[in-house]
């Protein structure tokens, strides 16, 4: 991995390289007495110790010194050196690295982001707004509109659109409409049902609530397609259930969905609207939208990357590139398309099958379910049960896996707490089984 490209999202700090995403980690830090704990190791301990967290580090990127910190963090640049770090070796260390960076930054931000990264032992060689890159991965007619959700804010990107190129215009932060406030608002609205139902109050120790807020994401995910989900909490021997229903969870965001929805109807008039991963990933959000198209959640990792010559600099002193190439649409292209014999045609990233051991699962269009390694094995099935430990969703020609509610799920051995996308080759791992997706392909006439 020479070149890879770093999407500077607090949400989740995402690495990734031409063969795919290479590391994940959110932006939280854990202020421990020797040396922080970053990402996900943070993350997963912030409402256990909640003072000594911090998740605001990239937010609030700066010299200005931290209250009560140890003495080998300062000040947020400090630990925001840290992360970089922390995601460079998650990654296996790639030399040289583009950095994609929202509009939200301030130019003394960028500035010391790029001091941060002039210390690390990669090379930061090119710097882009990552909005720009993920839009010159779509084909547009006209301007647009961008969308995405950062840990505190999320950000709303203007994109003109002349002469082939994309231009960066406008850029508003949202605060308060981030994913941490509306997952702290589930996790209430969660309680209350758990409190209403089973006379339990999740929020009442630091343990089960941090329980809360990590299975949350996977209760979120089975509403956005289902009207109730059955969620479960454990204290010691005991164990708590409460239905938690779509409707009352969509009642405890409202407000903040309004707040969304009234920015994109002021500042798209006539624009393509263009959700990020994680907007599009909100329950139920992208149907109040419906003109909206959703973008990969690499897709400012492929832009930046599609657009390297054009990123990457020798100087020391790297530019902010802010507008690029538009992708060209279909209909524009002149050159004819030779289409290829029936027998073959097949998409290359596009899975047919699902191997595990030496069992092969037949990928059959629409929706399915993956269901419990149980005495039979692992079986697909069009219905969901209690023993689905994955949905599988085919949009298009692309199959998407997400997890079911409570279940771990690791894309090529990185938690997946959301919809991905899986391609022929991609390592699907469930508890401690292990599965693959392939590709079926068709021998020639000839035999070979």
């Amino acid at each position: 991995m020479s070149l890879a490209v770093l999407d500077l999202n607090d949400a989740s700090l995402t690495l990734g390289d031409v063969d795919g995403i290479r590391a994940r980690s959110p932006g939280f830090a854990l202020l421990a007495a020797e040396a922080p704990l970053l990402g996900e190791a943070a993350r997963s301990k912030a409402r256990i110790d909640p003072r000594s967290t911090n998740s605001q580090f990239w937010l609030r990127l700066g010299t200005e010194p931290l209250h009560h910190a140890p003495a080998h963090t300062r000040h947020n640049a400090d630990l925001g050196y840290r992360h970089l770090l922390h995601v460079h070796e998650l990654a296996g260390q790639p030399a040289e690295l583009l950095l994609a960076v929202p509009g939200s930054f301030s130019r003394e931000q960028l500035a010391m982001l790029l001091g941060i990264a002039e210390r690390c032992p990669f090379r930061a060689c090119g710097l882009v707004d990552s909005a720009i890159a993920a839009a010159s991965t779509e084909s547009l007619s006209g301007a647009a509109l961008h969308l995405e959700l950062q840990l505190h804010q999320a950000v709303l990107t203007q994109i003109d659109h002349a002469d082939g190129m994309l231009t960066r215009g406008a850029v508003r932060a949202l605060p308060g409409a981030g994913l941490a406030a509306l997952q702290d608002r589930w996790a209430r609205r969660a309680a209350e049902s758990f409190i209403r139902q089973s006379r339990f109050d999740p929020l009442h120790a630091a343990a089960t609530e941090q329980q809360l807020h990590d299975r949350l994401p996977g209760w979120l995910e089975a509403l956005a397609s289902q009207d109730s989900v059955e969620a479960e909490l454990q204290q010691q021997s005991n164990r708590y259930r409460a239905t938690l229903r779509a409707g009352e969870m969509l009642d405890a965001v409202q407000s903040i969905y309004a707040d969304l929805l009234e920015a994109l109807a002021r500042e798209g008039t006539d624009a393509t609207l263009l959700l990020g991963a994680r907007a599009a990933g909100l329950p139920r959000f992208a149907e109040r939208v419906p003109e909206a198209r959703t973008l990969a959640d690499n897709a400012a990792i492929r832009g930046a990357l599609r657009h390297a010559s054009l990123v990457r600099s020798e100087e020391r002193a790297l530019r902010f590139v802010t507008r690029l190439p538009a992708e060209l649409a279909a209909a524009s292209l002149r050159v004819p398309t030779p289409v290829k014999p029936a027998a073959t045609r097949t998409r290359a990233s596009a899975p047919t099958h699902l191997v595990s051991g030496s069992s092969a699962l037949r990928l059959d269009s629409g929706t399915l379910y993956l269901l419990g390694n149980d005495e039979e094995g692992w079986a697909l099935s069009r219905s969901t049960s209690a023993a689905s430990r994955c949905r599988l969703e085919q949009d298009g020609t692309d199959w998407y896996a997400c997890a079911a509610p409570g279940v771990l799920l690791r894309i090529d051995g990185l938690p997946a707490p959301g919809r991905v996308r899986v391609g022929a080759g991609t390592h699907l791992g469930i508890e401690s089984e292990a599965l693959v997706f392939v590709t079926e392909v068709v021998a020639g006439g000839n035999g070979a």
